[in-house]
């Protein structure tokens, strides 16, 4: 006899995995205002962002982003630089320039960032490491 289902059978190997997509769109000054559902990204220097998630999490599963870039600058990434997701539900993300050796550069006014982020907090996935 097999395991038991413990998860809903889905499009995903990870139990209790929520998943947060969040759209940015950048303002002078790298302001910026997002359309989402329960989690939230505010403006914390001109190259850094804050997300906030509705709780804490054991981990961040995924991580994914595409950008629509207003000018025909460089083009930017978001790397996560603080992950605090397991003591207060945020992370900090940082927006680098991805053709000059990752230097923090700031979002155009117009840019638009999608970002999908899912994390876990259910200690049933600690099973499956290597």
């Amino acid at each position: 006899m097999g395991e038991p289902v413990l998860a809903p059978a889905g499009m995903t190997n990870v139990y209790s995995e929520h998943t947060f997509k969040i759209r940015c769109t950048f303002g002078a000054s790298s302001a910026v205002t997002y359309r989402s559902k329960d989690a939230t990204i505010a403006k914390t220097t001109t190259t850094t962002f804050t997300v906030t998630l509705p709780k804490i999490y054991a981990e961040i599963t995924e991580f994914n982003q595409g950008w629509a870039k207003a000018t025909g600058a460089d083009p930017l990434a978001l790397q996560i630089t603080t992950n605090h997701v397991a003591t207060d539900g945020t992370l900090v993300l940082t927006s680098v320039s991805t053709n000059s050796a990752g230097v923090a550069t700031a979002p155009a006014s117009g840019d638009v960032v999608y970002i999908v982020l899912s994390a876990s907090c259910d200690s049933l996935n600690d099973r499956f490491t290597g």
